[in-house]
């Protein structure tokens, strides 16, 4: 089992609430589909690796 940081399943619940409410999409234009995938751990750390590479690319 993974050890999480404290507060780390409260912040990704409201993280999901938010998403879920349509709380970034009016950042969007309308053609955008608004369909997500559910925030998971595996989610986030998928993201982040992106993140991470994409720093690296631009150094």
């Amino acid at each position: 089992m993974r050890e999480q940081s404290p507060g780390t399943a409260v912040a990704t619940a409201e993280l999901e609430a938010t998403v879920h409410a349509g709380g970034f999409w009016r950042l969007v234009p309308e053609s955008v589909p608004r369909v997500y995938d559910p925030v998971t751990y595996e989610l986030l750390e998928r993201v982040l690796r992106g993140l991470k590479r994409l720093e690296r690319e631009t150094e």
